[in-house]
């Protein structure tokens, strides 16, 4: 089997700091992961004791900066197993793995039941239909986020059938739902009313510990403290829902909403 899944973490070189707290505590939480991991980074090597990591690197060679779509679609190319577990760098761990899932719902995948299977499902993301499977629920094509980003399990080509390449992590999330529901996709997550109690995870992480380029405390400061990991937050800072994120020139946004619905 673990020949056939890649742990994905999807990351950029400007998360950097993100890299050691997140693989302590993957480590920690997940220590005999057999299946090989890839870190996707633009340039920047990174290493851990124990782990098998290899960097993926993929704007070697460029004189542009990527775009989070280009950077993801390259280093999917480089993935050669049929399925990955799709990781952010900010989804940091505090609790066990729960494997046995893991293996469970990729033969799901590999019975041809399931083409994504969420593992990370948030209170917004439905609404949800019952599937044989009393473990999954199916997401209905009406979910605002048919798409999402939370940790989980893809087929690969199916998330290389999503990607378009201009788009950030938000269009993703919003348009690629939007194509989606023109797609035969079965998009299933895990059942909510078993996997939100608590200890019952499969990947328990908090969602999440960077929101628009900043740490969240109530979430990371704790985390980090228990475990004893050092970090200068001050280097990226706190995030503060107040401080709202300048928007795009509206003729730019406009433009990339055309382009993001086919």
């Amino acid at each position: 089997m673990e020949k056939e899944l890649t742990v994905l973490v999807n990351t950029s070189d400007s998360f950097e700091d993100c890299w050691e707290p997140f693989f302590t505590l993957f480590k920690r939480y997940w220590p005999n992961c057999p299946f090989p991991i890839v870190l996707n980074t633009e340039l920047k090597g990174f290493e851990f004791d124990g782990l098998n990591i290899s960097c993926s690197k993929v704007a070697e060679g460029e004189t542009r900066r990527l775009t989070w779509s280009e950077c993801l679609a390259r280093c999917l190319d480089k993935i050669d197993t049929p399925y990955i577990l799709y990781f952010q760098e900010d989804y940091f761990l505090e609790e066990p793995v729960k494997e046995e899932y893991i293996h469970e719902f990729l033969n799901e995948m590999r019975e041809g039941r399931a083409d994504v299977i969420r593992l990370m499902e948030l209170g917004g993301s439905g609404p949800w239909q019952p599937t044989e499977n009393k473990l999954l629920w199916r997401v209905a094509k009406s979910s605002r986020y048919l798409l999402g980003l939370q940790a989980g399990l893809w087929r690969k080509s199916t998330m290389q059938s999503h990607i378009r390449l201009h788009e950030n992590p938000w269009q993703f999330e919003i348009f690629g739902s939007f194509r989606a529901r023109r797609k035969n996709d079965i998009i299933l997550c895990v059942n909510r009313d078993l996997f939100t109690q608590p200890g019952a995870a499969v990947l328990p992480y908090r969602a999440t510990g960077v929101v628009a380029g900043k740490w969240q405390k109530h979430i990371v400061e704790p985390l980090f403290a228990a475990h004893g990991l050092t970090v200068d937050f001050a280097k990226r800072g706190f995030y503060d829902p107040a401080v709202k994120k300048k928007k795009a020139n509206i003729i730019k946004r406009i433009m990339g909403r055309m382009r993001s619905l086919y």
